[in-house]
């Protein structure tokens, strides 16, 4: 078969495709004599093509023959394609941003429904949404167990759960899905049979609202420019007055908050990377982690993973930044930047006697990362939390914030 110039051969090919299936193909290096280099669903393939194609060039390409060669077309983007995916990102944000929360209350009150359960009460829910619950909360890593299990933390956060069923194959296990929380969260919603019941809704609000009002400042907002914020608990409704019917509403509106924030954790990232015209951005995202602690409580810890894209006078830089709210240290916000083999550490914390106390690590910190192959850069410690930094093209969206 002949090749246009909008076409590719491949030579190997280890996926299950079909015909008219749309795939997103990078492509990574030319090779000689017509052949390049592309990966889809993370696989690297040797394809054949007449066209010249640019290394880090995305590609839309669509499935036209499946016989005795793969050939994909490459499909052309219309000229408004980067105004309207912007206007779509937007919309998403714009739909997403009023609703979203983050999911430490509904965490909370679906312990608190276990556990009620486990001290003999009779459950309040049918045995399927219980049953579902129970493993929601089952995936909740222990925070002694974080540092081994944090890149399994972070899959199953919730933002790649789309990312993960595109790559997923026959034959795969299916456990990634399974214990993805933003498809838990999806099948405790299905398991909820009732709809909303709005003048309710806002009872239980009034009744759990935080006295300290959240502020721009320090709300923890899932937009570019946001810092993570330490999570702290409203007063937490007692389910155990409340009816079967009471509960689930008030579940279904907490899930449908942390499904928001899923969301709008996703959006911004799929902004940051629409931007790669500029060339200090990089790769951006922000998700939520959830912990069980020593008391058996259950913490959410923010995070944000960042990268400045490398120059002419300076290497890529990665950096994660976080915020917890602990019982005797108070609040405190982190960020480990990684510089080649450099690992600077800064924390802002709101109580003097934390600096002092983590001031006495410093040395053990250093040591650890010896070992690693690793050098201690910095070790910043500062009184007072840093407040979020939004970019002022995003302040519109805060006026429709409910």
């Amino acid at each position: 078969m002949a090749l246009t110039s909008q076409e590719i051969k491949l030579s190997k090919l280890d996926l299950a495709l079909y015909l008219g299936q749309a795939l997103k193909a990078v492509v990574l290096t030319p090779l000689n004599d017509g052949e390049v280099t592309i990966n889809i669903n993370g696989q690297n393939i040797n394809a054949k093509t007449s066209h010249q194609f640019t290394p880090g060039e995305t590609l839309d390409v669509k499935v036209v023959n499946t016989d005795d060669e793969i050939v994909l077309q490459v499909q052309q983007q219309p000229q408004n394609a980067p105004a309207l995916q912007k206007t779509i990102l937007q919309n998403a944000l714009m739909q997403n941003l009023p609703k979203q929360a983050p999911p430490t209350n509904l965490l909370e009150n679906l312990e608190q429904l276990v556990q009620s359960s486990q001290v003999g009460q009779t459950d309040k829910l049918p045995p399927a949404i219980m049953q579902q619950i129970k493993t929601l909360l089952a995936n909740i890593p222990a925070i002694a167990q974080l540092p081994q299990q944090l890149s399994k933390a972070i899959n199953q956060s919730g933002v790649f759960l789309e990312s993960t069923l595109l790559q997923w194959q026959p034959g795969m296990p299916t456990a990634p899905v399974q214990t993805d929380f933003k498809a838990q969260y999806l099948k405790l919603l299905n398991s909820l049979p009732i709809e909303l019941k709005n003048n309710f809704l806002m009872s239980i609000k009034n009744e759990t609202q935080d006295n300290a009002n959240p502020t721009l400042q320090r709300d923890p907002l899932p937009l570019p420019g946001a810092i993570p914020q330490p999570l702290h608990k409203d007063a937490i409704l007692n389910l155990s007055d409340k009816t079967p019917e009471t509960i689930q509403t008030v579940i279904h509106e907490q899930v449908n908050q942390a499904l928001s924030r899923i969301t709008a954790n996703q959006v911004t990232h799929l902004t940051q990377m629409a931007q790669q015209d500029d060339n200090k951005s990089g790769f951006l995202i922000m998700l939520d982690i959830p912990v069980k602690t020593p008391q058996n409580d259950i913490d959410v810890i923010p995070l944000m993973i960042k990268q400045r894209k490398a120059t002419a006078t300076e290497p890529s830089q990665w950096s994660m930044s976080f915020a917890v709210s602990l019982s005797e240290l108070g609040d405190l916000q982190g960020t480990v930047t990684l510089n080649g083999t450099e690992v600077s550490v800064k924390i802002n914390t709101d109580k003097q006697e934390t600096i002092d106390t983590l001031n006495h690590y410093q040395g053990d910190m250093q040591d650890l990362l010896k070992e690693l192959g690793l050098n201690l850069g910095g070790f910043n410690l500062k009184l007072g939390l840093e407040n979020n930094k939004i970019q002022t093209e995003n302040l519109h969206l805060l006026d429709i914030r409910i």
